[in-house]
């Protein structure tokens, strides 16, 4: 369905609101997620690799995580754009 590699993230899951950078980070952790935390007007967003930089305009990334899949590293080398998130 989707060329990306993107585990368990999808187009509904791609991003989830958190209260604290720390709550982001060990949730992608427990998953086994790679990707980004934002730090919002709201509180913090962890996001999918496929995150299209500026898709939120307050958001500034304060956070990455690899996971074992090495899917940051994947879609960093990925030389096509992608629609997935």
């Amino acid at each position: 369905m989707y060329t990306c590699p993107m585990s368990e993230w999808n187009y509904t899951k791609c991003a989830k609101p958190f209260e604290t950078e720390e709550a982001a980070l060990k949730y992608m952790e427990e998953k086994d997620f790679a990707g980004f935390v934002l730090r919002r007007d709201n509180g913090y967003t962890a996001v999918c690799p496929t995150y299209p930089d500026g898709f939120y305009p307050d958001a500034v990334m304060v956070a990455e995580r690899e996971n074992s899949k090495l899917e940051l590293s994947q879609a960093r080398g990925s030389n096509s754009k992608s629609s997935c998130c």
